[in-house]
């Protein structure tokens, strides 16, 4: 070989060097680069499924919470029936009121009458006697 041929092949050997070596390096970068984007998805991926758990908690929650509303709001309507009652109950008990107090304020009146008819017939039957 001549001297020329061999300068150009250590040349060209030297490039293709350096190329490995370029190639070797991006290799690397790509399979860090792979390895830190799978432990990235992993985590991604736990942090999806806890998140998927978490909605399922919620939306029993949510559904007790439906339904505990549904028994909260048949209370309220039994509440509301038995206060219609309790209103009736109070306003007859006002009008039973009222009348106990026309039948007692009768009654004195009566009770009145009745002392001063005994007054008077006292005043009488002691006025024959004397």
């Amino acid at each position: 070989m001549s001297d020329e041929l061999k300068i150009v092949l250590e040349d060209v050997q030297e490039k293709f060097d350096i190329v490995i070596e370029s190639v070797n390096m991006v290799r690397e970068n790509l399979d860090r680069f792979r390895d830190e984007n799978k432990q990235e998805h992993e985590e991604l991926r736990r942090d999806i499924v806890g998140l998927q758990a978490d909605m399922g908690t919620a939306k029993k929650d949510i559904q007790g919470l439906k339904t505990d509303m549904g028994t909260v709001k048949g209370d309220v309507q039994d509440l509301k029936a038995d206060m219609v009652i309790v209103k009736t109950d109070v306003q007859e008990l006002k009008s039973d009121v009222r009348d106990l107090k026309s039948d007692t304020a009768s009654i004195r009146q009566d009770l009145n009458d009745h002392r001063t008819n005994t007054e008077l017939h006292t005043v009488k039957s002691k006025g024959h006697v004397v």
